[in-house]
């Protein structure tokens, strides 16, 4: 058996500057990370070698991410030396972006997803719920859209005071009333303290407030997001306390995964069953490999909570990935994967509908990781 890597570097520029957790970003960095693993010709069938590929990508994302693009590089070469020296990795050990690009690299390779995965005309029908920031001049371009979708995800909560708060409310509403088929997902990234979050709430009237099918996050913490349902019957959805609490799990050597702490530090909390929390919110490349994507997913719809996947601005190659995962673990829920409009290019795979740019690998740079087991070594090979 021979293998080989093949790493694709990219830096993709943005349409405009974004801000990430105080961050500027212009530029996206990562990788595209390429498995090929051949027979050898002798062994084969009409001594023809039969080669298998599978790619991921692997991109932290700043501001979010636990691990940075320089410390990502130096686990990637790590993982790549190990796969090719014993053809078996312990992806938990490596942070998540790596753990999770890796680990869809070796699906792949596996044909583990067949039917969705290599269904060439599956990617075409992929849904996903519109993305807008609360500012009535980019809404309004997107005018057109809003008449015809029903379901949108709405950025709130840029700035943290009641002053903004009221401001973003009187967005959703406004929302709600002109799109009467229109429903919202609303992200606040745990930016508002209680306060500011009711001061949002209270510019929704409550006829309308069904049509919010969560808000991740309102509050910075557990009992305040609970104490925020509770009073305005407006439902939520955990994102960051989930990975939060899995890196306590891992720093303390727990034996609880993130949903078993969100819900010990939900019981907790008096008002726990007025609470109404109904889903959690997945983004497989903050949250580490495929497995454990899987766990918290089973382990969520065990409680009858909604699982939406979405993602942390990776390129048209790695929404596609994740659509795919969608489709096959989460099923009945819209994944929130409408960013591939914030690139001014796509790489490798385009998205339905997008009409941006293709790069094709073979433009980016590209190291090459060889194996050659009669001389037990690894050669890297980099290329333009």
């Amino acid at each position: 058996m021979q293998r080989k890597v093949k790493l694709y570097h990219y830096q993709l520029p943005l349409d405009c500057a974004m801000i990430l957790r105080g961050q500027s970003v212009s530029v996206r960095e990562g990788w595209i990370i390429q498995l090929e693993e051949s027979t050898d010709s002798q062994v084969s069938c009409q001594n023809n070698p039969v080669t298998h590929i599978g790619r991921g990508e692997i991109a932290p994302l700043p501001g979010f991410s636990i691990e940075t693009a320089a410390q990502a590089k130096q686990q990637l070469d790590s993982v790549i030396r190990q796969w090719l020296e014993q053809g078996t990795v312990e992806l938990n050990r490596y942070c998540p972006s790596v753990a999770f690009g890796f680990s869809m690299a070796l699906l792949e390779l596996e044909d583990g997803l067949q039917k969705a995965i290599h269904s060439s005309n599956r990617h075409h029908h992929f849904d996903s719920a519109l993305l807008l920031a609360a500012d009535h001049r980019l809404i309004s371009t997107e005018h057109a859209q809003l008449v015809t979708t029903s379901l949108c995800k709405l950025k709130i909560a840029s700035q943290a005071t009641p002053e903004a708060a009221i401001h973003d409310g009187e967005i959703a509403r406004q929302l709600l009333q002109q799109y009467p088929k229109l429903r919202l997902r609303l992200d606040a990234n745990q930016r508002w303290d209680l306060t500011s979050a009711l001061a949002f709430a209270n510019q929704i009237p409550p006829e309308l407030r069904p049509r919010i099918d969560f808000i991740e996050e309102p509050c910075g913490f557990v009992y305040e997001c609970l104490e925020f349902s509770h009073q305005t019957g407006i439902a939520i959805a955990w994102d960051e306390s989930l990975r939060d609490a899995d890196q306590c799990k891992l720093s303390a050597n727990s034996k609880r995964g993130g949903i078993e702490l969100i819900r010990a530090a939900s019981t907790e909390y008096a008002n726990f069953d007025a609470a109404n929390v109904a889903a959690i919110v997945i983004k497989p490349m903050l949250t580490g490999c495929l497995s454990h994507c899987r766990d918290l997913i089973n382990q969520a719809h065990k409680q009858g909570l909604t699982v939406v996947i979405s993602s942390s601005l990776e390129s048209s190659f790695g929404l596609l990935q994740l659509a795919h995962l969608s489709t096959w673990l989460t099923p009945n829920a819209t994944p929130g994967l409408d960013t591939v409009h914030v690139f001014k290019h796509q790489i490798a795979m385009p998205w339905p509908r997008c009409d941006l740019p293709l790069l094709a690998l073979t433009t980016l740079p590209c190291a090459v990781y060889s194996q050659h087991r009669t001389q037990h070594r690894i050669v890297e090979v980099e290329q333009g």
